[in-house]
């Protein structure tokens, strides 16, 4: 009986010794799993990883100095506010890490593909030293896209001065102020027939307007790279009679037609109609039926009261806008009256 109960005892001994070592290892293992990985720490400072994508770039056209001032690669990353859609590309207004500002044009693909790009870029890029054209300052290529640049007018175009923008109050331009816009416009118009260029078209938005309201045209190469008849079509009450009255293949721009394109511009200074809207022709013959030369003006703007220069500016226009391309006077001449109407 005694033999019996030693080996009960040593029964239960083993059993508790077992159940222990069984607890301790449970024990173990879970701690090993839930305890969390530490690293060594160091006094090393941690690298920091900066990655600059930068596409082949070649440069279409600028002079040494606007090569070194500006970096396709950095302008193309900076943010851009959108301006406007054009028939050549995109707008951008772009501010420079110096704080200066530019515009710079994404072209359109259909207008890159012509083999005639690059010469025109190179060539327009050359008319430097007028005052009244805007500078092409700078054209590249960066990833297979084609980029302008030229100076930003705070001020923004013509159409925005006598049309206002959307969302944005504006005061419409005076008389005198008008006056000189005219006139700075046709001396833009006829340095590019003194080159014996085209404009194509010559409408309100293509002229930038500096702090002294005196006009810049931009665009002018637009006739060189998009085709006549794109051009025509896109811009309805701005074409000279010969080039919309048939549907002939072989329609071409001329000095004349850019004169009567003039025309419709000095219409819609002098009147703040839209030629997009109205028939300004039509409109200034029906003013002047119902209540005379003084009728036609724009009547939302002041110093125009009786002002013999109108008259005369409302006359001029009424000359290039002859239906006989033969009959208008040249762009020289245009400038010449305009300043003998004013002064």
């Amino acid at each position: 009986m005694k033999n019996l109960d030693h080996s009960c005892q040593f029964f239960l001994l083993l059993i508790m010794f077992l159940i222990c070592t069984l607890h301790r290892a449970i024990t173990f293992v879970s701690t090993k799993l839930t305890k969390p990985t530490t690293t060594q720490l160091t006094n090393q400072t941690p690298i920091s990883l900066q990655v600059k994508i930068t596409l082949p770039t070649k440069i279409i056209f600028g002079d040494h100095e606007t090569i070194t001032a500006f970096n396709p690669s950095d302008i193309i990353q900076l943010p851009k506010n959108r301006l406007g859609e054009g028939s050549i590309g995109t707008l951008y207004k772009v501010v420079l890490d110096s704080g200066s500002i530019i515009t710079i044009r994404k072209i359109c693909k259909n207008v890159t593909h012509g083999g005639n790009f690059e010469h025109w870029v190179k060539f327009f890029g050359g008319l430097s030293g007028n005052r009244w054209l805007l500078p092409l300052r700078f054209g590249f290529w960066y990833g297979g896209e084609a980029f302008v640049i030229h100076d930003y007018l705070c001020l923004g175009s013509l159409e925005e001065l006598l049309h206002g923008s959307e969302g944005v109050q504006f005061t419409p331009l005076n008389w005198e102020i008008r006056q000189q816009i005219v006139l700075g416009a046709a001396k833009a118009v006829s340095s590019i027939h003194s080159r014996g260029l085209l404009c194509g078209v010559i409408k309100s938005s293509n002229f930038l307007i500096q702090s002294d309201f005196s006009p810049r045209l931009s665009s002018y190469e637009t006739p060189y790279l998009i085709s006549a008849s794109t051009i025509i079509r896109r811009n309805c009450g701005r074409m000279a009679p010969e080039l919309t009255r048939t549907r002939s293949i072989s329609k071409s721009f001329s000095q004349a037609s850019d004169v009567y394109s003039f025309g419709i511009l000095m219409l819609e200074i002098i009147t703040g109609k839209k030629p997009s809207v109205t028939n300004l022709g039509q409109y200034v013959m029906e003013k002047k039926k119902r209540e005379g030369l003084k009728g036609v003006p724009d009547r939302r703007m002041s110093g125009v009261e009786e002002n013999v220069s109108a008259s005369s500016m409302i006359m001029i226009a009424e000359v290039c806008l002859l239906s006989d391309p033969k009959q208008r006077p040249s762009m020289g001449t245009v400038v010449e009256m305009i300043q003998a109407a004013i002064h």
